[in-house]
C-alpha cells in the first residue's frame, strides 16, 4: 500500500468516527433516558447477577464495654477515637469568606425542633394535626396569629378571652395564653426555616410527636444514619451492624412509653454499644446542626431575656462510676467524642446576635450562655443548641415574642449565627 493510500484510509477512518461522536452526542441530547448514562446504568443493573461485585462490609473497630477504661474523671469512658471509618467527608471550607446571600448555606442541613407548651383539659389540636403527618415531612405549615390572640395585656380579661375555651395564669401586669405561648414557638420555627432556605440550606422542622428528647435523637439518628449508609452503597460498602440501628431507632420514636426499648439504646447514665456506634457516625456530618428551643422556666420575676445552652467538657462525667464494668450493668461508659468546641462557638454566635438584634432579650442573668448536661444535647453528637427563646414567666419577654416582626427578627438572629459559623472566623 502506497502512502498515500496509506493516509486517504486513515483519513475515512477519523472521519467515520468523528461521525459516530457526533451522531451519539446528539442521541443521547435528545433522548437521554435511551442514550445517556442513566441508561447506562440501567443496563449495568440489569445483568447477570452472577456477574455483580457484592458489596464488602464496612469495617468497624467496636470494643466490648468490659474493655472500656476510666478517664481522669475516675469514670469509665469510650475511647476518642471512632469505630465507624470516616466515609461522609464535608468539607466547610468551601463556606469560608462566602457573603451572606441566596446559596450561600447550600450542602448545610438543619434540624429544628422545640419543647412545647404542656396543656391540660385542652384539646390539644395542634398536636393532634401534626401527628397526621408524615415523619419524613414535618413541616406543618403552623397557623398566624396575631398579637390579640397571643396575650392580653388588659386588667379585664373578660373583655378579651373566654374562659371555658382557653387556659390563662395569671403574673403581674399579663395574662399568658398558653395556645398564644406554643403558636410564638410555632412562628419562631417557621420564620427560621424560612430564613435558613433563603440562604439555600436545607431544613428539617422535627414532627410535634416527637416531643421526647430520645424521640427528637431517634429521628435525627435515623435520617442521618440512612444517609450514611446510601454513601456506603454509592462506594459497594453495606454495613449489616449499622443497619441493625434502624429498627430499635424506629421503635423509640413510635413508642415512647417503651421504656425497655429506650433503656437499651439510650441509657440514662453512659452510652450504649449501639449508641456509640451512632454518635460515632453522626460526628462526620459537621455540614448538620440541631437547634431545640423552648421557653427558660426561671423561677425569678426579674429574670429575663434570652439564654442559650450547649454541651460541653462535662461529657466525660456522664458514665459510670462503678467499680468494675460489666455488659449487664445499667450504667455504661461515658462518650467524649462530642463536637464540643463547636458547640461552645456556635451558642456565643447565636447569643451574640439575639442580644444585639433584639435587645429587649438580652440575658439579665449571670451567664447568657452555659454549659449543661441536657439530654437532647447530650443524645445527638451534632453542632447542637438549646435556646431558650425568653422567659415564660416575664411579661416583657412575653410582649416582646408576641409580635410577629420580632418573631422574624429571633429567626434572622439565629440563621445569622449559622452563617457567622459557618462563612466567618468569628466567636
Amino acid at each position: 500500500m502506497s502512502q498515500k493510500t496509506a493516509l486517504k484510509t486513515v483519513g475515512i477512518m477519523v472521519l467515520i468516527s468523528v461521525l459516530a461522536l457526533t451522531i451519539n452526542a446528539i442521541l443521547v441530547k435528545k433522548f437521554p433516558d435511551k442514550f445517556g448514562a442513566k441508561r447506562n446504568l440501567e443496563q449495568v443493573a440489569n445483568t447477570d447477577p452472577k456477574n455483580k461485585v457484592e458489596a464488602d462490609e464496612l469495617p468497624i473497630n467496636e470494643m466490648e464495654i468490659v474493655n472500656t477504661t476510666k478517664n481522669n474523671r475516675d469514670v469509665w469512658s469510650w475511647p476518642y477515637d471512632s469505630a465507624v471509618p470516616v466515609y461522609h467527608h464535608a468539607n466547610l471550607d468551601i463556606y469560608s469568606g462566602k457573603t451572606k446571600e441566596e446559596g450561600t448555606l447550600n450542602g448545610i442541613t438543619v434540624y429544628l425542633a422545640m419543647d412545647p407548651i404542656v396543656e391540660t383539659n385542652v384539646d390539644d389540636t395542634i398536636s393532634d394535626d401534626s401527628s397526621e403527618s408524615d415523619q419524613e415531612d414535618a413541616f406543618n405549615e403552623p397557623e398566624r396569629a396575631g398579637i390579640e390572640d397571643l396575650i392580653g395585656q388588659s386588667s379585664e380579661p373578660e373583655e378579651i378571652m373566654d374562659d371555658s375555651e382557653i387556659i390563662i395564669e395569671t403574673i403581674p401586669n399579663a395574662l399568658i395564653n398558653k395556645d398564644g405561648l406554643q403558636t410564638n414557638l410555632d412562628n419562631i420555627l417557621q420564620y427560621t426555616k424560612e430564613s435558613f432556605i433563603s440562604l439555600g440550606a436545607e431544613v428539617v422542622i422535627l414532627n410535634k410527636k416527637y416531643q421526647t428528647d430520645t424521640q427528637k435523637a431517634a429521628f435525627i439518628g435515623q435520617d442521618i444514619l440512612q444517609d450514611f449508609l446510601d454513601e456506603l452503597a454509592e462506594q459497594n460498602f453495606k454495613s449489616e451492624r449499622l443497619e441493625g440501628l434502624i429498627e430499635p431507632l424506629k421503635t423509640i420514636q413510635n413508642s415512647p412509653d417503651n421504656q425497655q426499648a429506650i433503656n437499651d439504646f439510650f441509657p440514662g447514665i453512659g452510652v450504649s454499644k449501639d449508641q456509640r456506634l451512632l454518635l460515632d457516625v453522626e460526628r462526620q456530618y459537621t455540614d448538620r446542626i440541631f437547634i431545640n428551643i423552648q421557653y427558660g422556666e426561671s423561677e425569678f420575676a426579674e429574670i429575663s431575656g434570652s439564654r442559650v445552652f450547649y454541651l460541653g467538657n462535662e461529657t466525660a462525667v456522664i458514665g459510670s462510676k462503678a467499680e468494675a464494668m460489666t455488659a449487664e450493668s445499667t450504667e455504661k461508659p461515658a462518650y467524649i467524642g462530642y463536637l464540643i468546641e463547636d458547640r461552645k462557638r456556635f451558642a456565643n454566635l447565636s447569643e451574640k446576635n439575639i442580644s444585639q438584634l433584639i435587645p429587649g432579650l438580652a440575658y439579665n442573668g449571670e451567664e447568657a450562655v452555659g454549659e449543661q448536661i441536657i439530654p437532647s444535647l447530650r443524645l445527638i453528637n451534632l453542632t447542637s443548641l438549646e435556646i431558650e427563646i425568653g422567659q415564660k414567666n416575664n411579661t416583657f419577654d412575653i410582649q416582646i415574642l408576641n409580635s410577629s416582626e420580632q418573631q422574624k427578627i429571633f429567626a434572622e438572629a439565629i440563621t445569622n449565627a449559622c452563617y457567622e459559623y459557618y462563612c466567618t472566623d468569628l466567636y
